[in-house]
């Protein structure tokens, strides 16, 4: 059985790197800083996810570069969730944080199936990237954000 990649790249690289902020005593971050900071998240993931992908031709192969997306989406979330973002994307950001946590608890599961050779404990992990409603919301997120003129980089993809 083959584990259907279809799609997931585009599912983990948007929601992880749109994992928001959550707030923090910290000052508010500018729009300009926010958005530097939600671009940068966003490309570290995405690098690590398209690894992936480019790197499949086995389930087993792809355990470590999977657990390795797994690392750059838990920093990202943590990174955002940290800081305090414009008071306009606040609660887009909180949505986005509980997106990549779900992400990353789904690449946790994908990682241990792919280590283990398992591919029907891999789609199913592949299956909550996909279906998870956390995800959806974090999705409309970035949509939102976005309608507020705020270039998310390639989350808004």
């Amino acid at each position: 059985m083959q584990v259907k990649l279809t799609g997931v790249v585009l599912v983990v690289a948007t929601a992880a790197l749109a994992a928001g902020c959550g707030g923090s005593s910290s000052p508010r971050l500018t729009k300009a800083q926010y958005e530097a900071r939600i671009q940068a998240d966003g490309k570290a993931v995405q690098d690590a996810v398209n690894k992936i992908s480019s790197g499949f031709s086995a389930i087993k192969s792809i355990a470590k570069e999977v657990a390795v997306a797994e690392v750059e989406a838990k920093k990202a979330a943590d990174d955002l969730d940290a800081a305090n973002p414009p008071k306009e994307v606040s609660a887009d950001n909180d949505k986005l944080v509980i997106a990549m946590r779900t992400i990353d608890v789904q690449l946790v599961k994908l990682a241990k199936a792919a280590k283990a050779g398992d591919a029907a404990a891999a789609q199913q992990a592949v299956n909550g990237l996909q279906l998870a409603p956390e995800i959806k919301a974090g999705q409309a997120a970035i949509d939102d954000m976005k309608t507020k003129g705020y270039k998310v980089g390639v989350l808004g993809k």
